[in-house]
């Protein structure tokens, strides 16, 4: 017991800046040191009214009208009850304000409704940010990946990527935003997609592909729903890194392979059945392909 006391009185005298040189560097090697500086940035990071400790505790004598003066320095219970108020309090009312955050880790989904009941599934290692707490004032999200968005009729918001946006009212319509590939999907209603300072709308039926700022020719729309949904990966001219990668994201594997190829491939590979897939990119590459495990493939000079 004396010995946690004294390490309050150490942290009250730390937090006051009270500490001589020597204590000071004694305090910063001790085994709290680290978790108690994290306490202090987190609470130097926000932004409070002023909190004068001497002036409160004075009035407190003040109305007691104690005789005693009782130096608020010797009072360390007191500075750490009042430090440990003023950051776990503001923790709990900051909370709420923190923006949202909705993952799909690899090889998995993720189907979430926005405030205003937008459905958006979010396919494989993807993710999405947005304000729920500011959402009728800020209505914007920013995805990292792809999703496939049935906007709610009538609601309006905008889909910000490092690539390019998108704004909607309620609409359907897929984004697809990796490395430098940046495609957008309209299944109903109307969007409107800028990239590079350029603006396109499209409408039921229409898509884009760009691919390094570029617009590329893409395969069009037939289905009401994105390939992905329909258990396929769709590829418009992509690069075999671009294949490797999104076969090792949708079926949470890893492909080695040492072959550089300036061939490119456009059309769709299932999603439920690695073989198959495999088999076509091996034939489209002039590859082989070789199962070391179940989770790591070999591709290798035909």
């Amino acid at each position: 017991m004396h010995h946690k006391m004294e390490e309050q009185h150490d942290l009250a005298k730390w937090l006051a800046g009270e500490m001589t040189k020597s204590e000071l560097e004694a305090f910063e090697k001790s085994a709290d040191f680290e978790t108690y500086n994290k306490i202090k940035e987190l609470s130097s990071q926000l932004e409070v009214p002023d909190f004068d400790t001497q002036e409160m505790y004075q009035n407190i004598i003040a109305r007691k009208k104690k005789k005693k003066v009782i130096r608020l320095q010797d009072l360390w219970y007191m500075k750490i009850a009042a430090i440990l108020v003023l950051v776990f309090g503001i923790t709990f009312l900051v909370r709420p304000y923190v923006p949202t955050t909705e993952y799909a880790s690899v090889g998995e989904k993720n189907t979430f409704l926005l405030p205003d009941d937008s459905e958006i599934a979010l396919n494989s290692d993807s993710k999405i940010n947005y304000k729920k707490w500011n959402w009728e004032n800020e209505r914007s999200l920013k995805l990292e990946g792809e999703a496939f968005f049935k906007v709610a009729k009538g609601e309006k918001f905008t889909v910000n990527t490092n690539l390019g946006e998108v704004t909607v009212v309620g609409t359907q319509f897929n984004i697809k935003a990796r490395n430098k590939n940046f495609e957008v999907e309209c299944y109903e209603g109307k969007v409107k997609v800028v990239f590079n300072k350029k603006t396109v709308f499209l409408t039921k039926g229409q898509n884009i592909v760009v691919q390094n700022n570029t617009k590329i020719e893409a395969i069009p729309l037939t289905d009401l729903q994105p390939a992905w949904l329909g258990n396929e990966i769709k590829f418009n001219n992509n690069s075999l890194a671009d294949v490797i990668e999104e076969l090792e994201r949708q079926y949470n594997i890893t492909i080695e392979n040492t072959k550089d190829s300036s061939e490119s491939f456009t059309g769709t590979l299932p999603l439920k059945n690695l073989d198959t897939a495999l088999q076509i990119i091996s034939k489209t590459f002039h590859l082989k392909y070789e199962k070391a495990t179940n989770e790591r493939i070999i591709l290798t000079e035909e």
